[in-house]
């Protein structure tokens, strides 16, 4: 069943996480049907941050907006990272900077089953 849903908000530049979607059964806002969360979080000044931890998921990390330094490496805007949560512990954000946090459980099962662009491409499930 198709559903649509919609989460009208204040975006603050706060620097501080804003949880928008998560799996069924989570407190997120947004519900999607996958072992991930999403996250954004707005800076206005020259921060460090850290990722929300939540156990079993693992990082990637997008700007939307501005840059970052994250070991040692600078990542501009369009440019993502993902890594462990220990890889990925400590960021330096410059101001005006927004990103965007997935947090996916790469443990999950998961399907290649369905269209894909149209095509049927698999048809296995993978289990834990």
């Amino acid at each position: 069943m198709l559903q649509v849903q919609f989460y009208p908000r204040e975006v603050k530049q706060d620097g501080n996480w804003n949880q928008l979607a998560g799996p069924e059964n989570s407190v997120s806002p947004l519900t999607i049907r996958q072992a991930a969360y999403l996250f954004d979080a707005h800076f206005a000044k020259e921060t460090n941050v850290t990722l929300p931890q939540i156990e079993s998921f693992e990082p990637w990390l997008y700007v939307m907006a501005g840059s970052l330094e994250v070991a040692g490496q600078k990542l501009t805007k369009g440019q993502a990272v993902t890594g462990t949560k220990e890889e990925l512990a400590q960021l330096k954000v410059e101001p005006e900077t927004s990103l965007v946090l997935f947090m996916a459980d790469l443990t999950a099962d998961m399907t290649y089953a369905g269209k894909f662009s149209g095509i049927k491409r698999f048809e296995y499930v993978t289990k834990k």
